[in-house]
Protein backbone atom coordinates (compact mmCIF):
# COMPACT_ATOMS: atom_id res chain seq x y z
CA UNK A 1 0.00 0.00 0.00
CA UNK A 2 2.92 2.35 0.69
CA UNK A 3 3.94 2.29 -2.95
CA UNK A 4 0.55 3.65 -3.96
CA UNK A 5 0.39 6.35 -1.29
CA UNK A 6 2.52 9.00 -3.01
CA UNK A 7 0.49 8.56 -6.20
CA UNK A 8 -2.76 8.86 -4.23
CA UNK A 9 -1.44 11.93 -2.43
CA UNK A 10 -0.32 13.51 -5.70
CA UNK A 11 -3.73 12.86 -7.21
CA UNK A 12 -5.40 14.42 -4.17
CA UNK A 13 -3.20 17.51 -4.51
CA UNK A 14 -4.06 17.76 -8.22
CA UNK A 15 -7.78 17.50 -7.41
CA UNK A 16 -7.51 20.18 -4.71
CA UNK A 17 -5.62 22.45 -7.07
CA UNK A 18 -8.13 21.94 -9.87
CA UNK A 19 -11.00 22.69 -7.48
CA UNK A 20 -9.34 25.87 -6.19
CA UNK A 21 -8.57 27.04 -9.72
CA UNK A 22 -12.13 26.37 -10.85
CA UNK A 23 -13.63 28.23 -7.90
CA UNK A 24 -11.43 31.26 -8.52
CA UNK A 25 -12.12 31.08 -12.25
CA UNK A 26 -15.84 31.23 -11.52
CA UNK A 27 -15.31 34.41 -9.46
CA UNK A 28 -13.55 36.52 -12.10
CA UNK A 29 -14.36 37.80 -15.55
CA UNK A 30 -13.40 35.42 -18.39
CA UNK A 31 -10.88 37.88 -19.82
CA UNK A 32 -9.27 38.36 -16.39
CA UNK A 33 -8.85 34.59 -16.08
CA UNK A 34 -7.48 34.29 -19.59
CA UNK A 35 -4.93 37.05 -18.98
CA UNK A 36 -3.81 35.32 -15.76
CA UNK A 37 -3.60 31.92 -17.47
CA UNK A 38 -1.60 33.15 -20.43
CA UNK A 39 0.97 34.93 -18.24
CA UNK A 40 1.30 32.40 -15.41
CA UNK A 41 0.72 29.06 -17.14
CA UNK A 42 1.70 29.75 -20.73
CA UNK A 43 4.62 31.99 -19.74
CA UNK A 44 3.75 34.88 -22.03
CA UNK A 45 4.66 38.46 -21.19
CA UNK A 46 1.99 40.97 -20.20
CA UNK A 47 2.83 42.79 -23.43
CA UNK A 48 2.17 39.67 -25.55
CA UNK A 49 -1.05 38.91 -23.71
CA UNK A 50 -2.14 42.53 -23.95
CA UNK A 51 -1.76 42.40 -27.72
CA UNK A 52 -3.70 39.13 -27.95
CA UNK A 53 -6.55 40.22 -25.70
CA UNK A 54 -6.58 43.91 -26.66
CA UNK A 55 -5.64 44.96 -23.13
CA UNK A 56 -2.95 47.27 -21.83
CA UNK A 57 0.02 45.40 -20.29
CA UNK A 58 -0.72 47.09 -16.96
CA UNK A 59 -4.28 45.76 -17.07
CA UNK A 60 -2.89 42.28 -17.72
CA UNK A 61 -0.63 42.62 -14.66
CA UNK A 62 -3.62 43.70 -12.53
CA UNK A 63 -5.65 40.72 -13.79
CA UNK A 64 -2.83 38.35 -12.87
CA UNK A 65 -2.50 39.95 -9.45
CA UNK A 66 -6.25 39.69 -8.75
CA UNK A 67 -6.38 36.00 -9.59
CA UNK A 68 -3.24 35.23 -7.57
CA UNK A 69 -4.68 37.15 -4.62
CA UNK A 70 -7.86 35.08 -4.73
CA UNK A 71 -5.84 31.87 -4.92
CA UNK A 72 -3.78 32.96 -1.90
CA UNK A 73 -6.98 33.70 0.04
CA UNK A 74 -8.21 30.17 -0.70
CA UNK A 75 -4.94 28.75 0.62
CA UNK A 76 -5.33 30.54 3.95
CA UNK A 77 -8.84 29.20 4.57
Amino acid sequence: AEEGEPHDEEEEVRQLLRAALQQVRDQVEPRTWLAFWKVVVEGKTPEEVGEELLMRPGTVRVAKSRVLSRLRQRRVR
